[in-house]
């Protein structure tokens, strides 16, 4: 039977990854615990006014950003358009 050999050799590659692994088992809940059971503590207090200020300041910035994509794809498509115009005008003399 063919490919007897390719399939030994990944047998033999799955056994030693797994025995790199290790007896580790990482579906216990121990591994996910965190050491300090306190909850973590915001430092930053964030009043409405400062929320409101930097969701504002967030789309200014957005709509900036969103203007600037569209100059720039409405100036390739006018670029391409031009230049599939030059590359069909030109008159082609083979050999």
């Amino acid at each position: 039977m063919a490919g007897e050999g390719s399939m030994l050799q990944a047998i033999k590659s799955l056994a030693y990854n797994k025995s790199l692994r290790g007896n580790h088992n990482r579906t216990s809940w121990k591994d996910y615990k965190i050491l300090n059971d306190k909850p973590l503590e915001d430092h930053i207090k964030a009043t409405p006014e400062l929320l409101e200020e930097i969701r504002t300041r967030l789309q200014v910035e957005n709509k900036k950003r969103k203007k600037h994509q569209i100059m720039l794809a409405l100036l390739s498509i006018i670029v391409a358009i031009l230049a599939i115009y030059l590359i069909t005008k030109i008159n082609y003399i083979g050999i």
